[in-house]
């Protein structure tokens, strides 16, 4: 029966036109690993503006779940073990038109931040994203942080596009949080 089933998988992925479908732990070698199979699967010339946008906004998709999935998981490589966000990442195209969808836990207490977080960076125009791009660059980071606040200002920056969210109540704790960004081959976007 399980046969059947994965069949049934791999139709509904060809007819979305899903270049690449990713669920589980995300870890940096991971997302290299991700990144060569979508330039290969891609048919973009890997080294012209547009790809390079393409897999930039991909890498940045799939950080927020390393960095930040509710979800951890131990993975264990030669050298060491560390802990990871786990999710799921998928990029479809269709007409030159690349989406990249993300999902992952998202503990509850973080979703009014995130929410307005990513309403703000919608309703700005591109020299104000600019603008808060350099901003936040150049601010101090908090004590704990990952990074410098600027990947989903840099991937609505990139596609030139708004990103589409999603939350989803799983339990009293958790939600699942579901990110999407559209860029169009042929279109300005910064």
């Amino acid at each position: 029966m399980a046969e059947l089933e994965l069949l049934e998988y791999y139709k509904k992925m060809c007819e979305r036109n899903i270049i690449l479908d990713f669920q589980g732990a995300i870890s940096q070698d991971m997302l290299v690993g991700m990144a060569e199979l979508l330039k290969n699967k891609s048919s973009l010339d890997n080294n012209s503006p547009f790809a390079k946008k393409l897999f930039s906004i991909f890498v940045e998709m799939a950080q927020n779940i390393a960095f930040y999935s509710a979800e951890r998981v131990r993975i264990k490589n030669q050298k060491s073990s560390q802990e990871v966000g786990a999710g799921i990442i998928v990029v479809t195209e269709e007409n030159k038109c690349y989406t990249i969808t993300s999902g992952n836990l998202i503990n509850q207490m973080n979703i009014p931040n995130l929410t307005e977080h990513c309403q703000k960076i919608n309703n700005l125009d591109k020299d104000s994203l600019k603008l808060l791009f350099k901003d936040k660059i150049k601010s101090s980071r908090k004590a704990g942080e990952k990074g410098a606040g600027v990947g989903l200002i840099d991937v609505v920056r990139k596609s030139g596009h708004p990103i589409q969210f999603g939350i989803t109540p799983v339990d009293n704790i958790n939600s699942f949080l579901v990110l999407s960004v559209k860029l169009k081959e042929g279109t300005p976007n910064e």
